[in-house]
């Protein structure tokens, strides 16, 4: 299943978060400086977010070291006929999922 622009959104926010709590934290242990800790701390935080994005979409649309899905190649309607479910049935019975 593909990620959603909202779900690397989402992921890349709660990530950021604790990474740059520690890179101020780290900044601030090595200056004694708050503003620059904190300053530091939006920058990376920003830019960071910003290329984990990037990188999220990126290895979306990469298929390497993925599972296929069983179903996945089924060509069935969105609104599942009686034939398309014996499709979906035969399909799962092939694999060993139904009996």
């Amino acid at each position: 299943m593909a990620e959603s622009h909202k779900r690397s959104i989402a992921k890349a926010v709660s990530y950021r978060f604790m990474a740059t709590l520690t890179t101020a934290t780290v900044v601030f242990i090595l200056t004694r400086k708050l503003s620059l800790a904190v300053g530091v701390g939006i920058l990376d935080m920003f830019a960071k977010m910003g290329f984990f994005y990037l990188h999220e979409r990126f290895w979306a649309k990469v298929k390497w070291g993925r599972t296929r899905h069983p179903l996945e190649s089924l060509q069935v309607t969105k609104d599942l006929s009686p034939e398309d479910l014996e499709k979906v049935k035969t399909q799962l019975k092939s694999m060993g999922y139904i009996e």
